[in-house]
């Protein structure tokens, strides 16, 4: 790690390929490959009808492990599937948000049109369509170096929120990958429990009208992928030239930040390390949340580096105010070397 002397925030850690743009570009564009290979394989047609790996993209050298994985593509046999999979992360991020203890959980928002999705979303959530004015009233969810959008998919179908959801990145195949797997619902997030995990939609074919009722003629609320360099986008912003930003709330109710800022830690230029917090805050609303989970730093880390941060005027004009800690996710913890720790956190924050 290296050193630094400035005390307000922790030391910073070592350079990694992990922190650069080029990695996560070829990280998905393999699974982009991987994925369209697969299903090809099988004779099935890509989002343009055809036949062919998607756009040529990635290295065809790359593939030859992948192949020999499983056949069914779900959350373990493709490596932009998951997040902290280990330690269960997802789950465990989605039942904190869907607690009646979250007052921006669902059973708090829908009222008597709440569907029930049990605890922590695990039984489905299902919907019926809200008004575009009742929909306005839900929580707007953004989620911050979305990945393959899995997390996302997560909360809307298991977790029954029904707001405005953009996830950003800025990896274009990223989001490539994202919006294909939410018309195709190729992933186990976009399914209930009752259905097999390993599947891949609907049988008949049509895959754009499964993307926009889901099974039964289940509603579904479409999830607004872009890529956004959020660090390199500030001028924009304070423009007021984001079409996805919702202004007019001052930010959006809840962000979701599940190791980007891992990432962000690993760049070379270290300044951009410090200036995440203050501008990821500056995309919450006054009153809203900020949801961070890491494998790099310990809580007491995050809590200093997001509470010490200073709010600027990355959101358009709202501005000022900082962010507190109002709650935790619990992950098992265990003792080595006579220290207890644990290997991930999540911190939940809201903007004050």
């Amino acid at each position: 790690m290296a050193n630094t002397s400035d005390e307000a925030h922790p030391t910073h850690l070592s350079p990694s390929e992990l922190g650069t743009k080029e990695y996560w570009e070829t990280f998905y564009s393999r699974t982009l490959t991987h994925i369209s290979t697969k299903h090809n394989a099988t004779g099935e047609k890509n989002l343009d009808g055809s036949n062919k790996n998607l756009e040529g993209e990635g290295s065809g050298d790359d593939t030859g492990d992948e192949e020999d994985e499983d056949d069914d593509y779900n959350g373990d046999s493709d490596p932009g599937t998951s997040w902290f999979s280990e330690h269960n992360a997802p789950q465990k991020v989605l039942e904190f948000l869907t607690r009646e203890e979250f007052p921006l959980a669902p059973c708090n928002t829908l009222g008597s049109r709440w569907g029930g999705g049990g605890k922590g979303g695990k039984k489905g959530a299902k919907k019926t369509a809200l008004s575009a004015e009742d929909k306005k009233k839900q929580p707007s969810v953004l989620d911050l170096g979305t990945g393959n959008g899995s997390m996302l998919a997560l909360l809307r179908k298991r977790g029954g929120f029904a707001g405005d959801m953009v996830g950003i990145d800025y990896s274009g195949k990223s989001v490539q990958l994202a919006r294909e797997l939410q018309v195709t619902r190729r992933h186990e997030a976009y399914q209930s429990d009752s259905e097999d995990e390993g599947g891949f939609g609907s049988d008949d074919g049509d895959e754009e009208e499964a993307a926009e009722e889901g099974e039964e003629g289940e509603v579904w609320d479409e999830i607004q992928f872009e890529e956004w360099d959020i660090l390199g986008s500030e001028d924009e912003l304070r423009a007021g030239n984001v079409g996805w930003f919702p202004y007019d709330k001052g930010g959006f109710d809840i962000v979701l930040d599940k190791g980007t800022f891992d990432a962000v830690s690993l760049m070379a230029e270290k300044s951009q390390c410090e200036r995440y917090p203050g501008i990821s805050g500056g995309l919450v609303r006054k009153g809203g949340f900020l949801v961070v989970t890491s494998c790099n730093w310990t809580e007491e880390e995050v809590v200093k580096w997001f509470t010490s941060a200073s709010i600027g005027l990355e959101a358009g004009g709202s501005g000022s105010g900082k962010l507190v800690v109002w709650g935790r996710v619990q992950y098992p913890r265990f003792r080595f070397g006579g220290q207890e720790g644990q290997g991930v956190c999540t911190v939940c924050f809201q903007r004050v």
